[in-house]
């Protein structure tokens, strides 16, 4: 997401204002609605959900790691406020100049939240996910992960899919079917399946399939 969004940021042309609102859509959008494209309000929300569902969990064994990353997520939210300030800023010029000139400054504090988050996103992989084999055990941590599920509106759900399915390679994506054709409900495994179908490229999704005894 991070990486698609930051070189379609790069290389726009802002003084083409119809382009430049498709990407501020990316930006900022209500995720309220069904067909919200805002990259940046999903990876909000990430942050949100581990906020309210994981991190109260791994305080009790990890207060102040789980301090740091809370204080890590304040800065995420500072940064995301200063990208849509800046894109609001951008909606209203009309020159050409100064469209070019806020444009750049746009794609400069936007790829200060992007370097940012990657890096927190890295802290969190070598640090909460450790805690997290450390003090539960394998069916816990499933059950956290479910809680957040449930928690995400049926919509943002499939705009996460549409981002998550491309991102795995086949052998993640063969794991994780294993998993739903052993564990999931039928209804669940065919709207999964029918997901990966529309996300992924033919060649991908028929390997597999077979893979997977699909």
């Amino acid at each position: 997401m991070i990486y698609e969004l930051g070189s379609e940021l790069q290389t726009l042309d802002f003084t083409d204002e119809r382009a430049t609102e498709a990407m501020i859509t990316k930006l900022r959008q209500d995720l309220s609605a069904a067909s919200s494209t805002c990259i940046v309000c999903l990876l909000h929300e990430h942050h949100v959900n581990e906020d309210d569902y994981i991190f109260p969990e791994v305080r009790t064994y990890e207060p102040k790691l789980i301090d740091t990353l809370l204080a890590e997520h304040r800065e995420v939210v500072r940064k995301i406020a200063e990208v849509w300030k800046v894109a609001n800023e951008l909606k209203v010029l009309r020159g050409r100049e100064e469209r070019i000139e806020m444009g750049d400054k746009l794609n400069r504090t936007a790829n200060d939240l992007f370097a940012f988050y990657l890096t927190h996103l890295n802290g969190e992989e070598a640090t909460l996910i450790p805690a997290l084999w450390k003090h539960y055990t394998e069916e816990q941590i499933v059950g956290m992960r479910t809680n957040v599920e449930r928690h995400i509106q049926p919509e943002v759900f499939v705009q996460w899919m549409k981002w998550v399915l491309p991102s795995l390679n086949i052998n993640e994506l063969t794991d994780m079917f294993i998993g739903l054709k052993m564990g999931a409900p039928a209804p669940v495994l065919e709207h999964m399946s029918q997901l990966a179908e529309k996300s992924l490229d033919q060649e991908r999704w028929t390997a597999v399939k077979a893979k997977a005894g699909l």
